[in-house]
């Protein structure tokens, strides 16, 4: 089929063989009556991760790791906030699953859960019920000590100072 364009004048008009294929997070959602409009127009298939598709890298099993991270999400949060494997596709060597998890599945983590650490800690396997300081395999939990004049409050839960450990350890996988 083709067409004159309504200012130029031009005849315009695409291949019978060419498809386009756009992408769509669930931020984009949130913009209900263009998604509307979008659905009745276009064909919609939903991509989810797809961890069987990651290697193991240097004695890391990514698979593993992704699986196990996207559950937790999925529990804590939906399925619709779960990581992509292609954060992990290129991943060579240690230094490169780092710098993912470090620049990019910890931040987002954080984002999605309002930088409440305590559940970010919870999906990569770090969450502690207990008080008190804790070391864990990618964020580690100090204690803050209350202020002086505040420090009579018994009943006030604990707080904490997270951060992101140097180095990782990926030797939880596969636990719940």
């Amino acid at each position: 089929m083709r067409l004159t364009l309504p200012y130029s004048g031009a005849r315009f008009g695409v291949p019978a063989n060419l498809h386009i294929i756009g992408t769509m997070n669930t931020a984009d959602r949130s913009i209900a009556l263009l998604d509307t409009a979008l659905r009745r127009r276009f064909e919609f298939r939903e991509l989810m991760p797809n961890p069987s598709l990651l290697p193991t890298v240097e004695g890391i099993d990514l698979n593993a790791l992704l699986t196990s991270i996207n559950e937790r999400i999925e529990y804590l949060f939906d399925r619709e906030h779960q990581v992509g494997h292609a954060y992990f596709i290129h991943c060579e060597t240690r230094a490169d699953i780092d710098e993912v998890m470090r620049h990019k599945v910890i931040r987002l983590l954080a984002e999605y859960f309002c930088e409440d650490w305590a559940k970010v800690a919870a999906v990569l396997g770090d969450g502690d019920d207990r008080e008190g300081d804790r070391e864990g395999k990618f964020i580690d939990r100090r204690q803050l000590r209350a202020p002086r004049g505040m420090g009579g409050d018994e009943d006030a839960a604990p707080r904490y100072r997270w951060s992101v450990r140097e180095t990782f350890a990926y030797d939880w996988l596969g636990g719940k």
